[in-house]
């Protein structure tokens, strides 16, 4: 008979024959080699257990809203959905006691002015958590038409170039159209590198406002006048000053029409003291006797070149006279060369060996002619600020022949003048009303606008840019309001009053508190001209007690 051991050990053998029946073991395995129904039930145990913990622990590390994102005048909070954006305030209770309140704010320049900018930050924030906060909801707050991207403060303190275009109008006899820039990195190559459409010393523009005044503007956005009756000139022939002006026109740029401007634009230019006239030699065609030139060539207002320098030279009553092409183009096309040819033709310029041309007179630079010119401004070594060069006119859009940016005729030619941002001190500056220095100018022609901007849209302001600048009526001013520009294209006035409800002992509510809050404290704001500032349409005023108020208040 079985003993009890061989009972149980045979009813082992057999339950381990059913479970392998069951989970199929390998046909060529033993019994002892089918899986272990219980052996991974406890590291599943194990496992699911670590997962709970970690989902815990990673709710309590990382919780839906970030810690201190209610904090006070801290935070630009953003819902994570609608990228609502809004800061959190105090407000007093009806027992005089602070209460915070969240508020939606229309913009960051509105959020900005309502931060403590040394603490301000961005802080995304699930809606639902918003929503389920024990935190009350106020109503909006903002500037409408503020600003939604500021541009860092090491940009705003770089200089920009500001440049005004105009191209024809739609129509004949319709205004000009105008676009206003304000430029920086490779925008502001486009209009400053001489490879493109920048006015060369040898082109000028020729334009006219809408009552017919006529003006050259030179390579440095210096605009000149014609006037045939300077100085007490009169007109040769008995002709009229409109009429004698044309022929001073007509030396320059042929029949050639000029191109309309507004006077938008002509008011950012420099005004030259001194119009551009008919140059005269007193005593023309009476013949000199003197070893200065060959005889030949020995006769007043004579024009010639030497043939190694092209310099040229006119001849006086006094002598030898250097003269700068630009004056030398009046002199041989002019009353001079009728004076000395006795006919209408052009004076003929007669080149010479360096050696044949002496005792040459001392002026104070070339391109002055002393008798006339002289140093414009009395009293000053500013020198006369005539081209020096026979200049094109590089805004000529009716014909092919162009020069500056435009190889082709067109109706949609553009001529634009700019402001780099800086001025330069040239010894007498002072005298032409710029004593803080000259402006740094230039002009520009093109076949369209330096930059590509969209139909009907008039301003343009580099992406990411912008500028912070004191506004100025007159070179020579010492007060003005302050703007930021931004790449809206708008220009925003920044009170440097204290302008918080805040005004008591705090440095950080004292005078420019809007700035400082901005993020722009301590930047040096350039003097621009009321001229440029003006091209720019005008947004709200960017200041701390309008951000406070409340929508439909």
């Amino acid at each position: 008979m079985a003993s009890r051991r061989d009972e149980l050990n045979a009813y082992s053998f057999a339950r381990k024959r059913t479970n392998a029946a069951f989970l199929k073991p390998l046909p060529n395995g033993s019994i002892e080699s089918a899986p272990k129904p219980l052996k991974a039930v406890v590291p599943s145990i194990v496992m699911g257990v670590l997962v709970l913990v970690g989902f815990g622990a990673c709710g309590i590390l990382k919780p839906v809203a970030p810690q201190g994102w209610d904090n006070v005048g801290e935070n630009v909070i953003v819902g994570d959905k609608s990228t609502t954006r809004y800061v959190v305030l105090n407000h007093k209770d009806a027992n005089g006691n602070d209460q915070k309140m969240l508020h939606p704010v229309l913009n960051l320049a509105s959020a900005r002015l309502l931060l403590d900018p040394d603490k301000f930050k961005v802080t995304p924030v699930k809606e639902e958590e918003l929503d389920k906060a024990k935190i009350a909801h106020g109503p909006a707050v903002g500037i409408p038409f503020a600003p939604d991207r500021l541009p860092d403060k090491d940009d705003v303190a770089k200089p920009k170039t500001w440049a005004v275009c105009n191209r024809a109008g739609s129509g004949k006899g319709s205004k000009p159209q105008q676009a206003v820039f304000v430029l920086a990195g490779n925008d502001k190559k486009k209009i400053e590198e001489s490879t493109g459409g920048r006015v060369d010393d040898d082109q000028a523009l020729f334009v006219t406002n809408s009552e017919g005044k006529r003006f050259l503007v030179d390579q440095h956005g210096v605009k000149f006048e014609f006037d045939s009756t300077f100085g007490g000139q009169r007109p040769p022939g008995g002709k009229t000053k409109a009429a004698a002006d044309e022929d001073i026109q007509r030396i320059l740029f042929g029949d050639k029409p000029p191109q309309l401007v507004t006077d938008e634009w002509l008011n950012t230019l420099i005004k030259s003291p001194y119009p551009i006239y008919m140059p005269t030699i007193p005593g023309a065609g009476r013949q000199v006797q003197n070893d200065d030139l060959p005889a030949a060539d020995n006769k007043v207002g004579n024009v010639v070149q030497d043939s190694s320098s092209g310099q040229k030279y006119v001849v006086t009553n006094d002598g030898v006279q250097k003269v700068s092409n630009f004056i030398a183009k009046f002199l041989t096309n002019g009353q001079n060369a009728k004076d000395v040819t006795k006919t209408d033709n052009e004076l003929v310029v007669k080149s010479l060996a360096t050696t044949s041309i002496r005792n040459v007179q001392k002026d104070e630079d070339t391109g002055q002619f002393k008798d006339y010119l002289g140093t414009p401004i009395p009293g000053s070594d500013f020198p006369n600020p005539w081209p020096k060069q026979e200049v094109d006119m590089a805004n000529n859009f009716g014909e092919s022949s162009q020069t500056g940016g435009v190889n082709h005729a067109t109706d949609t030619g553009v001529s634009c003048t700019a402001y780099q941002g800086t001025n330069t001190k040239f010894p007498g500056a002072d005298k032409l009303g710029y004593p803080k220095g000259l402006p740094d100018m230039l002009t520009w022609v093109g076949d369209d606008y330096p930059v590509k901007i969209s139909s009907g849209t008039h301003a343009y302001v580099t992406p990411g840019s912008g500028l912070v600048y004191r506004a100025v009526s007159s070179p020579t001013s010492n007060s003005g309001s302050t703007f930021l520009v931004t790449d809206t294209g708008l220009r925003y006035n920044v009170p440097t009053n204290n302008d918080s409800k805040n005004k008591a002992g705090n440095d950080k509510e004292e005078q420019g508190v809007a700035m400082y809050r901005l993020g722009y404290k301590g930047v040096r704001q350039p003097d621009i001209l009321m001229a440029w500032s003006n091209l720019l349409s005008a947004g709200p005023s960017l200041d701390v007690h309008a951000a406070e108020k409340t929508q439909g208040s």
